[in-house]
């Protein structure tokens, strides 16, 4: 018996792609020079896991805190404090190789960007304009790119560090936005780049893949202090 059976097939196409724009990759390649042989050891590699353990949580809390506003959840404002623990964390990875003041002055500098994301949550949930809070965020993003460059001119390029945050302030909404609409394949793919922006980065396979933020951000302090990373 002969049947004809007619699929119909739907593309989909979404905004943002699997990698950063190619202006970003250019800039990541350039401060990507290879490390001396004498740290590539159990110990950078340890604190480079941590660094990206502490950027996941700070990027991803702001997630954990629209869940918890948007669900009336107890334990909310302990979410929100959470927060700011994590960006402190970050700063705190400064400490033993720019001081106190430095590490202190990124913790701040995050946390502002923290509170910004927050209000944007907040309005979200009240149906509220965001237009305001999303322009605020610019100088905030501006000034710690600066601060950054700032402390390792070298290996923190101040537009590349901007870049990579004005795409995180970007995807943030991305993801509170799909995830308020309900549309769970867009809140994948939003989450799924956030991981590789800020945390995971993806693989050079024929000078196409990028760093992550976390990984410069740990690669810079080594490059910067490599004695204090020989075994």
């Amino acid at each position: 018996m002969y049947k004809k059976i007619t699929h119909n097939i739907t593309e989909e196409h979404f905004d943002h792609p699997a990698v950063l724009p190619k202006t970003m990759q250019v800039k990541m390649a350039a401060s990507n020079g290879s490390l001396p042989a004498y740290v590539i050891n159990e110990a950078t590699m340890v604190f480079r896991m941590d660094a990206r353990s502490a950027w996941m949580k700070w990027v991803f809390s702001l997630m954990n805190y629209a869940i918890s506003l948007n669900g009336n959840l107890p334990g909310t404002d302990q979410v929100k404090g959470r927060m700011h623990k994590n960006a402190v964390a970050i700063g705190d990875f400064l400490i033993p190789y720019y001081g106190m003041t430095a590490g202190r002055a990124v913790s701040t500098a995050l946390i502002a960007i923290d509170d910004i994301g927050m209000h944007y949550v907040e309005a979200l949930k009240a149906k509220k304009p965001t237009e305001e809070i999303v322009k605020s965020w610019e100088p905030y993003v501006a000034d710690l790119a600066k601060l950054m460059n700032e402390i390792n001119p070298n290996y923190w390029p101040r537009t590349l560090i901007a870049d990579i945050l004005t795409n995180l302030v970007q995807t943030w909404q991305d993801q509170l936005n799909a995830r308020a609409k309900g549309d769970i394949i867009a809140d994948e793919i939003a989450i799924d780049y956030l991981n590789k922006l800020i945390v995971t980065g993806v693989p050079d396979h024929q000078k196409v893949g990028f760093s992550s933020l976390a990984d410069l951000f740990s690669r810079g302090i080594i490059a910067q202090f490599p004695a204090m990373f020989a075994e």
